[in-house]
């Protein structure tokens, strides 16, 4: 229980937020690495970790438990969202009235053939 408890206090809840809901709404969205919205999610919270860890470094400095919190937090946040929290919000979306999901409309062009005018063809 106490290892439990160890991991609890190691995560930066403001970093999971983010991760969470920007990966869910953000980059799942707009940070396109692939069709699988999982890997997009992946992609997104590396890249904002990777980010958040910069600028925490150049603002105010890290120390080495910060680093080991923040990737204990990436992993733990990950990890959740591909158990449960995708489900989760995959039924709240069906749930709350919003957008309907665009749907993609396609047409084909038929062969057409162009005939010059008589007028122009000169021999």
């Amino acid at each position: 229980m106490e290892k439990l408890e160890l991991i609890f206090n190691s995560i930066d809840w403001m970093f999971a937020g983010v991760i969470l809901i920007g990966g869910r709404y953000w980059g799942v969205k707009y940070f396109t690495l692939s069709k699988n919205a999982s890997l997009n999610f992946l992609g997104f919270a590396t890249a904002f970790g990777l980010v958040y860890l910069v600028l925490l470094y150049f603002t105010v400095g890290i120390f080495k438990n910060q680093v080991v919190n923040l990737f204990i937090t990436y992993l733990v946040v990950t990890s959740f969202y591909e158990l449960f929290a995708q489900r989760i919000f995959e039924w709240i979306e069906k749930i709350l009235p919003g957008k309907k999901k665009e749907v993609e409309i396609t047409t084909t062009i038929t062969e057409t053939k162009i005939v010059p005018d008589s007028k122009e063809i000169k021999p």
